[in-house]
């Protein structure tokens, strides 16, 4: 091997370590990736609210979703993490585009914070959701276990809905939720709406006891 090359490779060995190193001292540097628990509680939610909303084809509910409102700039994009809208019909849509939907209203949209997430980022994201007229938007923050809702008043600001027995009180979906175990949890009139996996256990449950009494 040359000397020059073996250089190069102590050169390029020095660096990695040195990166490795400022890593370990300044881990807040790191763009964190979404965890299991931001995706077990978007994709369990989201299951429950298409559930709940099934047979209503004005209901377009998702999560992640690329959402424009400048027809000439893409880089105006929010993506909720889950969201309810309204007017567009409940078809699979690769992107929506404000001016395309004439009819098209946003209700519901709900956010998942974690550590990795800046104040200025909840606040710019708290103030998109408010010009976009979001009807109701709920914010989860995992580290303290907090969900707060908010609702749109007549003059365009968000104003905070009080919970009532620890659950927050969704108009537009018609359900109470709450944050249980590290699932966001629906009530509707008290009453615990089942997960899926619950539901499967529940009718294998029932088919037992059938069983049983034959």
């Amino acid at each position: 091997m040359s000397e020059v090359k073996q250089l190069q490779e102590t050169d390029a060995e020095a660096a990695d370590a040195a990166l490795a190193a400022r890593h370990q001292l300044f881990p807040f540097e790191q763009k964190e990736m979404q965890s299991n628990l931001h995706y077990t509680v978007c994709s369990e939610f989201t299951t429950m609210l298409r559930a709940q909303f099934k047979d209503d084809a004005d209901a377009n509910i998702g999560g992640d979703q690329a959402f424009y409102w400048n027809a000439k700039d893409d880089r105006d994009v929010i993506c909720p993490d889950v969201y309810l809208v309204r007017g567009i019909g409940n078809g699979l849509r690769s992107s929506i585009k404000f001016w395309e939907e004439e009819k098209m209203s946003m209700r519901f949209v709900l956010e998942v914070w974690s550590k990795s997430n800046s104040a200025a980022e909840r606040y710019e994201k708290y103030e998109r959701y408010a010009e976009l007229g979001v009807s109701e938007y709920a914010e989860l923050d995992t580290e303290r276990s907090e969900l707060t809702g908010h609702r749109l008043n007549e003059r365009g600001r968000y104003t905070v809905i009080q919970p009532q027995d620890g659950k927050v009180f969704f108009a537009e979906l018609g359900l109470s939720v709450v944050y249980e175990n590290d699932l966001l949890r629906l009530y509707r009139n008290d009453e615990k709406v089942l997960t899926a996996s619950e539901s499967a256990a529940e009718i294998v449950r029932l088919k037992n006891l059938l069983e049983a009494k034959k």
